[in-house]
């Protein structure tokens, strides 16, 4: 963007990074886009760490140089920056803490769950690294208490986990939720659409979330679709070929 007064360092396959860049793109914060492959390991380049000592993405770095790493506070922090309309971070006190507690919530439960799934079944087994299906299990376990307390908490009584509108919340949830689309291509366990299945809400607010988003949400997903449909087939032919065994 032209006169953009801070960068976002990201990558579309990251979860967190997706999450701040549809707020980015949907509260159309002067915001510059920076892709930082990770399959390419540029996130461990001289040139990133400088920016980010950390060596992940998403990461955010400002006009005068200063930088702020985790998503979470990236969100928070351009809200405030620049001014987000109220309902993505809320200025009453009590609302905001609503939205602040989700944020805090969801790392040890929705994202814990999702990645334990998501890394041991289908990332590990394909770039040859050491997998466990017994953390694997583990995931299902700890998605599915967090999936019964979005069900009767987070949206026991509201359409969005933070209140009636949506918010910056919601975001790095759903982000969680979509990427365990790639579990379509997994040799073992359930899909998302099984373990979702239960959760009438979850379901739900995940449709009215998506459409809230769009048309930005179908363009920061579009690298994670071909990503499901090259497991998909990843998994198709690996089935063909133990049938002809």
């Amino acid at each position: 963007m032209a006169n953009a007064r801070s960068a976002l360092y990201f990558d579309f396959i990251s979860q967190p990074s997706r999450a701040v860049l549809l707020f980015v793109r949907c509260a159309q914060l002067p915001v510059e886009e920076k892709l930082v492959p990770l399959h390419k390991n540029q996130q461990r380049t001289p040139d990133y760490l400088a920016i980010n000592p950390l060596g992940k993405v998403p990461a955010l770095q400002d006009e005068d140089g200063f930088c702020l790493p985790e998503s979470c506070a990236i969100l928070r922090y351009l809200a405030s920056k620049y001014n987000a309309p109220d309902h993505w971070y809320p200025g009453d006190v009590r609302l905001r803490a609503r939205v602040d507690a989700a944020l805090d919530w969801h790392h040890m439960t929705i994202r814990r769950g999702c990645t334990a799934q998501v890394w041991n079944r289908i990332l590990a087994p394909m770039s040859g690294q050491p997998s466990s299906e017994a953390v694997a299990k583990d995931g299902e376990a700890v998605l599915k208490n967090a999936l019964q307390d979005m069900e009767k908490f987070w949206l026991g009584s509201t359409p969005y986990v933070a209140g009636e509108h949506i918010s910056l919340g919601d975001l790095p949830i759903l982000t969680e939720l979509v990427t365990m689309r790639l579990l379509a291509g997994a040799a073992e366990g359930p899909t998302l659409e099984q373990q979702l299945a239960g959760f009438p809400k979850v379901r739900t607010w995940m449709e009215q979330v998506r459409a809230e988003l769009e048309p930005h949400y179908s363009s920061v997903h579009a690298m994670l679709d071909k990503a499901v449909q090259s497991a998909v087939r990843r998994k198709e032919r690996q089935q063909k070929s133990q049938a002809k065994l």
